[in-house]
Protein backbone atom coordinates (compact mmCIF):
# COMPACT_ATOMS: atom_id res chain seq x y z
CA UNK A 1 0.00 0.00 0.00
CA UNK A 2 2.85 2.53 0.84
CA UNK A 3 4.64 1.95 -2.11
CA UNK A 4 1.17 2.47 -4.53
CA UNK A 5 1.45 5.99 -2.66
CA UNK A 6 5.23 6.50 -3.18
CA UNK A 7 6.38 8.82 -5.73
CA UNK A 8 7.95 8.30 -8.33
CA UNK A 9 9.26 4.92 -7.99
CA UNK A 10 6.86 3.31 -5.58
CA UNK A 11 3.80 4.30 -7.70
CA UNK A 12 5.70 2.99 -11.17
CA UNK A 13 6.52 -0.52 -9.29
CA UNK A 14 2.79 -0.88 -8.57
CA UNK A 15 1.19 -0.42 -11.59
CA UNK A 16 3.82 -2.59 -13.33
CA UNK A 17 2.81 -5.16 -10.73
CA UNK A 18 -0.58 -5.43 -10.91
CA UNK A 19 -0.74 -5.18 -14.72
CA UNK A 20 2.03 -7.57 -15.12
CA UNK A 21 1.26 -10.13 -12.71
CA UNK A 22 -2.54 -10.14 -13.64
CA UNK A 23 -0.73 -10.97 -17.18
CA UNK A 24 1.28 -13.60 -15.93
CA UNK A 25 -0.33 -16.93 -17.51
CA UNK A 26 -0.70 -15.36 -21.39
CA UNK A 27 2.82 -13.37 -21.92
CA UNK A 28 5.86 -14.58 -22.56
CA UNK A 29 8.82 -15.01 -20.14
CA UNK A 30 10.95 -12.67 -22.20
CA UNK A 31 8.03 -9.60 -22.22
CA UNK A 32 7.80 -10.17 -18.60
CA UNK A 33 11.35 -10.26 -18.03
CA UNK A 34 11.92 -7.06 -20.31
CA UNK A 35 8.71 -5.44 -19.25
CA UNK A 36 9.94 -5.42 -15.32
CA UNK A 37 12.95 -3.99 -16.38
CA UNK A 38 10.86 -0.71 -18.25
CA UNK A 39 9.45 0.89 -14.98
CA UNK A 40 12.15 3.00 -14.27
CA UNK A 41 10.67 5.00 -17.41
CA UNK A 42 7.31 5.21 -15.70
CA UNK A 43 9.02 6.82 -12.75
CA UNK A 44 10.77 9.03 -15.08
CA UNK A 45 7.64 10.25 -16.58
CA UNK A 46 5.83 10.54 -12.79
CA UNK A 47 8.94 12.76 -12.05
CA UNK A 48 8.82 15.14 -15.03
CA UNK A 49 5.16 15.67 -14.30
CA UNK A 50 5.12 16.85 -10.77
CA UNK A 51 7.86 18.41 -11.37
CA UNK A 52 6.57 20.39 -14.30
CA UNK A 53 2.71 20.59 -13.03
CA UNK A 54 3.12 20.72 -9.66
CA UNK A 55 -0.54 20.38 -9.36
CA UNK A 56 -0.86 16.76 -9.50
CA UNK A 57 0.79 16.33 -7.15
CA UNK A 58 -1.85 15.01 -4.32
CA UNK A 59 -2.50 16.38 -0.89
CA UNK A 60 -0.17 14.99 1.60
CA UNK A 61 -2.57 14.60 4.63
CA UNK A 62 -5.53 12.95 2.24
CA UNK A 63 -2.35 10.31 0.85
CA UNK A 64 -1.54 9.39 4.39
CA UNK A 65 -4.93 9.46 5.76
CA UNK A 66 -5.53 6.93 2.86
CA UNK A 67 -2.50 4.58 3.59
CA UNK A 68 -2.48 4.23 7.24
CA UNK A 69 -6.57 3.40 6.60
CA UNK A 70 -4.80 0.71 3.79
CA UNK A 71 -7.58 1.87 1.25
CA UNK A 72 -6.16 1.42 -2.44
CA UNK A 73 -8.84 2.50 -4.01
CA UNK A 74 -8.62 5.89 -2.32
CA UNK A 75 -4.77 5.97 -3.36
CA UNK A 76 -5.75 5.59 -6.42
CA UNK A 77 -8.29 8.34 -6.27
CA UNK A 78 -5.90 10.44 -5.34
CA UNK A 79 -3.07 9.42 -7.77
CA UNK A 80 -5.38 9.58 -10.87
CA UNK A 81 -4.51 12.95 -11.90
CA UNK A 82 -1.39 12.22 -12.32
CA UNK A 83 -1.76 8.54 -13.88
CA UNK A 84 -4.05 10.31 -16.61
CA UNK A 85 -1.39 12.79 -17.24
CA UNK A 86 1.16 10.09 -17.63
CA UNK A 87 -1.44 7.88 -20.27
CA UNK A 88 -2.37 11.13 -22.41
CA UNK A 89 1.56 11.53 -22.65
CA UNK A 90 2.69 8.08 -23.06
CA UNK A 91 2.06 6.72 -26.84
CA UNK A 92 2.23 3.38 -29.10
CA UNK A 93 2.45 5.39 -31.90
CA UNK A 94 6.03 5.26 -32.88
CA UNK A 95 6.15 8.46 -34.72
CA UNK A 96 4.68 10.23 -31.64
CA UNK A 97 6.79 8.69 -29.57
CA UNK A 98 10.73 10.02 -31.21
CA UNK A 99 8.80 13.03 -32.57
CA UNK A 100 7.50 14.34 -29.19
CA UNK A 101 7.06 12.43 -26.49
CA UNK A 102 11.33 11.28 -26.31
CA UNK A 103 12.46 14.94 -27.14
CA UNK A 104 10.65 16.00 -23.72
CA UNK A 105 11.96 13.42 -21.85
CA UNK A 106 15.24 14.18 -23.23
CA UNK A 107 15.02 17.69 -22.42
CA UNK A 108 13.90 17.36 -18.90
CA UNK A 109 16.79 15.15 -18.56
CA UNK A 110 18.91 17.76 -19.86
CA UNK A 111 17.19 20.89 -17.81
CA UNK A 112 17.91 17.83 -14.16
CA UNK A 113 21.51 17.92 -15.06
CA UNK A 114 21.76 21.91 -15.60
CA UNK A 115 19.56 22.48 -12.47
CA UNK A 116 22.37 23.92 -9.80
CA UNK A 117 19.79 25.40 -7.23
CA UNK A 118 20.94 25.00 -3.53
CA UNK A 119 18.81 21.91 -1.67
CA UNK A 120 17.62 23.20 1.57
CA UNK A 121 15.96 20.29 3.59
CA UNK A 122 17.35 16.48 3.60
CA UNK A 123 13.84 15.23 1.02
CA UNK A 124 15.19 17.67 -1.49
CA UNK A 125 18.65 15.94 -1.79
CA UNK A 126 16.90 13.01 -1.59
CA UNK A 127 14.09 13.60 -4.04
CA UNK A 128 17.20 14.82 -5.84
CA UNK A 129 19.18 11.70 -5.97
CA UNK A 130 15.89 9.92 -6.92
CA UNK A 131 15.30 11.67 -10.06
CA UNK A 132 19.35 11.82 -10.90
CA UNK A 133 19.41 8.26 -10.76
CA UNK A 134 16.16 7.96 -13.25
CA UNK A 135 18.29 10.21 -15.71
CA UNK A 136 21.10 8.46 -15.67
CA UNK A 137 19.31 5.63 -16.38
CA UNK A 138 18.05 7.08 -19.02
CA UNK A 139 21.47 8.36 -20.32
CA UNK A 140 22.57 4.56 -19.96
CA UNK A 141 19.48 3.24 -22.48
CA UNK A 142 20.24 5.10 -25.28
CA UNK A 143 24.32 4.55 -25.29
CA UNK A 144 25.34 2.74 -27.88
CA UNK A 145 25.91 -0.61 -26.15
CA UNK A 146 23.53 -1.35 -22.80
CA UNK A 147 24.34 -3.68 -19.89
CA UNK A 148 21.21 -4.31 -18.29
CA UNK A 149 20.10 -5.41 -15.31
CA UNK A 150 21.43 -8.96 -15.37
CA UNK A 151 24.57 -7.74 -16.93
CA UNK A 152 23.95 -9.17 -20.34
CA UNK A 153 25.30 -6.39 -23.87
CA UNK A 154 21.99 -5.18 -25.45
CA UNK A 155 21.32 -2.71 -28.23
CA UNK A 156 20.20 0.46 -27.03
CA UNK A 157 16.15 1.56 -26.34
CA UNK A 158 13.71 0.72 -23.79
CA UNK A 159 10.53 -0.78 -24.22
CA UNK A 160 8.07 2.57 -24.37
CA UNK A 161 5.20 0.80 -25.50
CA UNK A 162 4.95 -1.32 -22.85
CA UNK A 163 4.20 1.49 -20.18
CA UNK A 164 1.37 3.43 -22.24
CA UNK A 165 -0.21 -0.10 -21.70
CA UNK A 166 0.04 -0.47 -18.32
CA UNK A 167 -1.99 2.85 -17.68
CA UNK A 168 -4.53 2.54 -19.90
CA UNK A 169 -4.96 -1.10 -17.98
CA UNK A 170 -5.35 1.10 -14.57
CA UNK A 171 -7.91 3.67 -15.93
CA UNK A 172 -9.86 1.34 -17.70
CA UNK A 173 -10.06 -0.63 -14.37
CA UNK A 174 -11.68 2.36 -12.66
CA UNK A 175 -13.48 3.98 -15.66
CA UNK A 176 -14.66 0.96 -17.45
CA UNK A 177 -14.26 0.36 -21.34
CA UNK A 178 -11.95 -1.39 -23.45
CA UNK A 179 -8.43 -2.67 -21.87
CA UNK A 180 -5.86 -3.35 -24.61
CA UNK A 181 -6.44 -6.61 -26.53
CA UNK A 182 -9.85 -6.55 -25.89
CA UNK A 183 -11.82 -7.79 -28.69
CA UNK A 184 -14.11 -5.48 -30.44
CA UNK A 185 -16.17 -4.79 -33.15
CA UNK A 186 -16.67 -1.43 -35.25
CA UNK A 187 -20.36 0.12 -36.30
CA UNK A 188 -20.49 -1.94 -39.21
CA UNK A 189 -19.50 -4.67 -37.68
CA UNK A 190 -15.69 -5.56 -38.38
CA UNK A 191 -14.10 -7.39 -36.18
CA UNK A 192 -10.65 -5.56 -34.52
CA UNK A 193 -8.61 -5.59 -31.20
CA UNK A 194 -7.87 -2.74 -29.02
CA UNK A 195 -3.76 -1.77 -29.37
CA UNK A 196 -4.35 1.25 -27.23
CA UNK A 197 -6.62 3.99 -25.04
CA UNK A 198 -7.07 7.74 -25.60
CA UNK A 199 -7.82 9.63 -22.98
CA UNK A 200 -9.83 12.90 -21.74
CA UNK A 201 -9.58 15.27 -18.51
CA UNK A 202 -11.80 13.18 -17.16
CA UNK A 203 -14.21 10.47 -17.38
CA UNK A 204 -14.05 6.70 -19.14
CA UNK A 205 -12.09 6.63 -22.77
CA UNK A 206 -12.72 9.21 -25.54
CA UNK A 207 -11.35 6.84 -28.11
CA UNK A 208 -9.73 2.95 -28.71
CA UNK A 209 -6.33 2.81 -31.16
CA UNK A 210 -7.17 -0.59 -33.03
CA UNK A 211 -6.02 -2.87 -35.35
CA UNK A 212 -8.18 -4.93 -37.42
CA UNK A 213 -8.52 -8.24 -37.39
CA UNK A 214 -7.64 -10.12 -41.01
CA UNK A 215 -7.31 -13.63 -41.79
CA UNK A 216 -3.91 -15.24 -40.91
CA UNK A 217 -1.58 -16.61 -42.89
CA UNK A 218 1.77 -18.30 -42.13
CA UNK A 219 0.61 -20.97 -39.57
CA UNK A 220 -2.55 -18.41 -38.40
CA UNK A 221 -4.83 -20.20 -41.27
CA UNK A 222 -8.27 -20.21 -40.26
CA UNK A 223 -7.84 -17.64 -37.20
CA UNK A 224 -8.13 -14.13 -37.30
CA UNK A 225 -5.22 -12.08 -35.97
CA UNK A 226 -4.06 -8.25 -35.61
CA UNK A 227 -3.07 -6.47 -38.80
CA UNK A 228 0.56 -5.55 -37.72
CA UNK A 229 1.10 -2.79 -40.06
CA UNK A 230 -1.94 0.18 -39.47
CA UNK A 231 -3.49 1.23 -36.39
CA UNK A 232 -6.94 3.25 -36.51
CA UNK A 233 -8.39 5.76 -34.24
CA UNK A 234 -11.96 5.39 -33.46
CA UNK A 235 -14.17 6.99 -31.18
CA UNK A 236 -15.23 5.16 -28.09
CA UNK A 237 -19.15 5.46 -29.37
CA UNK A 238 -18.46 3.33 -32.49
CA UNK A 239 -16.41 0.51 -30.69
CA UNK A 240 -18.66 -2.23 -28.89
CA UNK A 241 -17.15 -5.49 -27.57
CA UNK A 242 -17.33 -8.44 -28.69
CA UNK A 243 -19.88 -11.23 -27.73
CA UNK A 244 -18.85 -14.08 -25.63
CA UNK A 245 -18.02 -17.59 -26.91
CA UNK A 246 -20.60 -19.97 -26.18
CA UNK A 247 -18.42 -22.47 -25.38
CA UNK A 248 -15.44 -21.31 -22.93
CA UNK A 249 -16.80 -17.60 -22.13
CA UNK A 250 -13.98 -16.15 -23.39
CA UNK A 251 -14.08 -13.47 -25.78
CA UNK A 252 -15.25 -14.32 -29.30
CA UNK A 253 -12.56 -13.89 -32.17
CA UNK A 254 -13.47 -16.26 -35.28
CA UNK A 255 -17.39 -15.46 -35.08
CA UNK A 256 -19.80 -13.84 -32.69
CA UNK A 257 -20.04 -16.93 -31.17
CA UNK A 258 -17.09 -18.94 -30.74
CA UNK A 259 -13.75 -17.53 -29.82
CA UNK A 260 -10.77 -18.56 -32.24
CA UNK A 261 -10.10 -22.24 -29.84
CA UNK A 262 -13.87 -23.36 -30.16
CA UNK A 263 -14.18 -22.45 -33.40
CA UNK A 264 -11.92 -25.63 -34.71
CA UNK A 265 -13.93 -27.79 -32.01
CA UNK A 266 -17.49 -26.99 -32.40
CA UNK A 267 -19.82 -26.15 -35.48
CA UNK A 268 -23.67 -24.78 -35.05
CA UNK A 269 -26.49 -27.90 -35.92
CA UNK A 270 -29.21 -27.18 -38.39
CA UNK A 271 -31.73 -26.61 -35.42
CA UNK A 272 -29.42 -24.09 -33.85
CA UNK A 273 -27.30 -25.76 -31.27
CA UNK A 274 -23.67 -26.41 -30.79
CA UNK A 275 -22.22 -29.73 -31.14
CA UNK A 276 -18.82 -31.70 -31.44
CA UNK A 277 -16.82 -30.58 -34.78
CA UNK A 278 -16.22 -34.40 -35.45
CA UNK A 279 -19.89 -35.47 -34.91
CA UNK A 280 -21.49 -37.38 -37.24
CA UNK A 281 -22.99 -36.03 -40.06
CA UNK A 282 -22.57 -32.79 -38.30
CA UNK A 283 -25.72 -33.13 -36.34
CA UNK A 284 -26.27 -32.86 -32.47
CA UNK A 285 -27.45 -36.13 -31.01
CA UNK A 286 -31.44 -35.23 -31.60
CA UNK A 287 -30.81 -34.42 -34.83
CA UNK A 288 -29.05 -37.56 -35.57
CA UNK A 289 -32.13 -39.63 -33.30
CA UNK A 290 -35.00 -37.85 -35.69
CA UNK A 291 -32.98 -38.75 -39.30
CA UNK A 292 -32.63 -42.44 -38.29
CA UNK A 293 -34.67 -44.97 -39.99
CA UNK A 294 -37.62 -46.74 -38.39
CA UNK A 295 -36.76 -49.71 -36.27
CA UNK A 296 -38.12 -53.11 -38.67
CA UNK A 297 -40.71 -53.87 -35.51
CA UNK A 298 -42.50 -50.66 -36.59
Amino acid sequence: MRRAAELPGGRADQVMRRHEEARENVSSRWARFHAWETKWLLALVYAMLTDQRPELMPGHARLRAAVEADDLPAVDALMEPLDRAAARLMTKVPAVWWGEVKPRIAAYADAVESNDRELRTWQEVDARHVVGRLVDQWRRTWEPTVRNASGVLEAPGVMWLVVKGWLDALLVDRHGGHAPGARVRFGDGRPAVVYAVEWGEDGPPVAYRVRELEPGTHGNVGRRVPSLTSDVLVPADDCREDAPCEVCGRTAGMTKALCSGCAAKFLRCRCGDLTRAAAPYGMCGSCRAEEAPASADD
